[in-house]
């Protein structure tokens, strides 16, 4: 009986200690522009360039607005211009972007979700009206970072209900 338990004791760890091995993160390998977003002539304004392209800084918390999030949510808010059509979208608008070291902004991606989290398509002209509320904010500043300056990535998530956009 003492046999039997030390096989299986045996077994037993054998299998954790395999199971633990084959997926060693060390060994994978990633794109090397993972995070980053590729510019597309169709989609991207070919004037917004990255000061340093080699060095975009991945650390949202550092992209600042002037005024802060209250100040953010009225300028959008203020140019927001509801439509009869659009009281029927409840959603999520979650749209990423760059700001170079300039405030520039530009690379907008973004994606529609309903309030279940799946992809979805909102009432015509409500995405072209917060994408561009969105791309007409100037009041964005660079990452400042370990007393550098650095380009960097950020984003925003509009939530609207009944076709009103939802304070934070």
């Amino acid at each position: 009986m003492k046999w039997q338990n030390l096989i299986l004791c045996i077994v037993f760890f054998s299998l954790i200690f395999v199971s633990c091995n084959t997926n060693d993160k060390s060994k994978q390998k990633y794109l090397a522009d993972i995070g980053d977003t590729i510019f597309n002539p169709s989609l991207d304004d070919a004037k917004f360039k990255f000061c340093d392209s080699s060095n975009v800084l991945h650390k949202r918390a550092y992209v600042k607005y002037t005024g802060g999030t209250k100040i953010l949510e009225n300028d959008i808010i203020s140019q927001y211009k509801i439509k009869p059509e659009y009281r029927t979208f409840n959603g999520y608008f979650i749209v990423r972007f760059a700001v170079n070291c300039n405030d520039e902004t530009g690379r907008f991606r973004w994606e529609v979700v309903n309030a279940d989290f799946e992809e979805t398509t909102p009432p015509k002209g409500l995405e072209k009206h917060i994408i561009d509320i969105l791309k007409g904010l100037n009041k964005w500043n660079h990452p400042f970072y370990n007393k550098k300056d650095y380009d960097g990535y950020t984003y925003i998530i509009v939530k609207i209900e009944n076709g009103n956009i939802v304070r934070s």
